[in-house]
Order: structure tokens, then sequence, then C-alpha cells
């Protein structure tokens, strides 16, 4: 695994290997019950490969190849799993000892990342096009959270309205609502966002952070139509396990499951 990139000039602007994507995966995955007691909710098998590799795909596709792993808990069969990732991706990761939150965990590990970077949850496909993925993030703004009004299985917690995150994780009772949406777990954020939970001790979650860009009207929202999977819970996890399968081996045209 590789040391950290550094990058200069506009921070907006991907180096070498694209956009750094950081990926949160160090959870104990205690929806999952008994299925995550010895093996992490990222390596949960999918039609015969970790859901890992399932998460990666897209990112690689296109044309991400710069990866920082947040881990914790069972840390090791991931970090073997990648340490077999070939030449060019480029591979970093930390392992929390002890629980830190979401937020916390990249608090914990800012000086690893860039000044913008892309953040997936680790229970998280979202199969679409990263390319350009930077300028979801317009200046002045300290994140643009992916949301999708899909049908996702995932209840909707997300209000927008004129291209803002203006409520998360909020009822419908305040007057300003356009669209509910759903958070898909991907977000381009900037580091120095993360001053806004400094003083916060651990376990931090990203929605106490969310919340408080929403206070500040710097958390934007980038629109999408597609749906997204989240294996969080043992329901939805059999339900997109059964559907890659039924999708296995690839097919030159799209399955009508994917």
């Amino acid at each position: 695994m590789n040391g950290p990139q550094s990058q200069h000039g506009d921070p907006r602007t991907p180096g070498p290997g694209g956009l750094q994507t950081v990926v949160l995966a160090g959870g104990r995955a205690t929806r999952l019950g008994r299925l995550a007691v010895q093996l992490p909710k990222i390596m949960q098998p999918v039609a015969g490969r970790p859901f890992l590799d399932t998460l990666l795909e897209p990112l690689l596709d296109s044309g991400l190849l710069r990866f920082h792993f947040c881990l914790g808990h069972l840390a090791a069969p991931v970090l073997a799993h990648l340490r077999d990732m070939p030449a060019p991706v480029e591979i970093m990761a930390q392992v929390e000892t002890v629980p830190r939150g979401t937020a916390g965990a990249l608090r914990a590990g800012a000086h690893h990342l860039d000044e913008v970077f892309l953040l997936v949850l680790g229970d998280t496909h979202l199969p679409i096009r990263y390319t350009g993925a930077a300028d979801w993030l317009a200046p002045g703004d300290e994140a643009t959270m992916v949301v999708t009004d899909a049908p996702t299985g995932v209840p909707p917690n997300t209000t927008v309205r004129n291209g803002r995150v203006t409520a998360y994780q909020k009822t419908d009772d305040d007057g300003e609502t356009d669209t509910r949406w759903t958070d898909t777990g991907v977000c381009v954020l900037r580091r120095s966002a993360l001053d806004h939970v400094a003083g916060r001790p651990d376990p931090v979650d990203l929605g106490e952070l969310y919340r408080r860009l929403v206070a500040r009207r710097t958390l934007a929202a980038h629109r999408i139509p597609e749906p997204f999977t989240d294996i969080g819970t043992p329901e939805r996890y059999a339900e997109f396990r059964a559907r890659q399968e039924r999708c296995a081996p690839a097919e030159e045209s799209p399955c009508e499951y994917c």
C-alpha cells in the first residue's frame, strides 16, 4: 500500500489517479447480526466475490484509482484483500482501535485526506459514472451529497430545495419541502468541513456533520434518478445478493436486474 499523495493548484482538480476516494468500512454492522460476526459487511459474498469488489467497480470504471479506507472491526480480511489489488490502483488504509463514528473516522485520518475527496460508505453500491465528480462541488460549498428520488428500500431522509440540502433526517413539517430524497451514501467533501465537528467527542456520526452544514447552507445536492443499494440489513443484503447472482456471469448487454 502506498503513502499519501499531495495535490497542488486548484484543490478541485484531481491529480494522477483521479479524485481521492475515501471508503468508510469500520463499523460493527450490528444490523446484519450473525452474518457479520466473523466477516465484515464490506466483505460479505455477492455473486462469488466480496461486496468490496462490487462497490469499487463503478469507481474504477470511472478512472478513480486512489483509495483511502477507514477500517476498524474485522479489518484483517479487508486489508488482505486490498493487498491483492493490481497496479496502478493506490490503496491506503487506517484501522481504528476504538469506535469513532463515521465522521470521527474521517477526522482521525484527516492528515491522509486530500483537500477535496469523494466519500463512499462501505455498504453502498451506486453504479453511476463518477467522471468529473469533483465538479459536483461548487466554490463556496463545503460538501455535495448525492441524492436520489428512486425507490431504494431506504426511507427518504433528505429535503432538497433549489439544489441545496435544507434538512437531513427530518420530517416534512417545515413548510419548505419541494421533494423528499434519499442520501445515497456518496458525497464530495472538503476536508476543512471536518473542522465543524472538531470539538465533539467520539463517536461522531456523519449525520451530525451534515446537519451542521445544512445550518450553514453549505451542503449542496447532486440529484440523480438512479437507485442505489444499501446492504446494511439482512433483507437488503439478501435481495441485492440474489439480484447480482441472477446477473452473473456478466453479459454484453445491461442486465435487467442491475
